[in-house]
């Protein structure tokens, strides 16, 4: 067995005392188990910002931070899209948005009706 080697780092931009809850390919699927190759990164992090970054030099894209996608967010996914152009991300704020990878653009949010009203 090889010994693992570190090929590549980055600090994704990311201010001091920040980490990262999760990273997702945002490559197109064929299928559910079928990818293209990833070409982009997304990653969501503890400053509540979502990253995109190149994922063969892990920098941050152009335009690629979407800063306070959620309050005090916790969750990052794809959405069903086979394209893999819309990611998903939750937060303790009741609401869910939908963020359109090529525009940096919120696409669609869904908000708790039960947390607006205790909160």
């Amino acid at each position: 067995m090889s010994p693992v080697a570190q090929t590549l780092s980055s600090n994704a931009g990311l201010p001091p005392d920040s980490y990262i809850y999760k990273i997702i390919s945002t490559a197109s699927r064929q299928d559910p188990l079928t990818y293209t190759k990833t070409d982009q990164l997304a990653i969501l992090s503890s400053d509540d910002s979502l990253r995109y970054l190149d994922a063969s030099t892990l920098k941050v894209l152009p335009d690629g931070v979407v800063r306070k996608v959620n309050d005090k967010v916790t969750c990052l996914g794809r959405a069903n899209d086979a394209a893999g152009n819309i990611v998903a991300t939750a937060g303790r704020d009741g609401s869910i948005r939908f963020w359109d990878s090529r525009s940096r653009k919120k696409a669609l949010e869904v908000e708790s009706r039960v947390f607006s009203l205790l909160h």
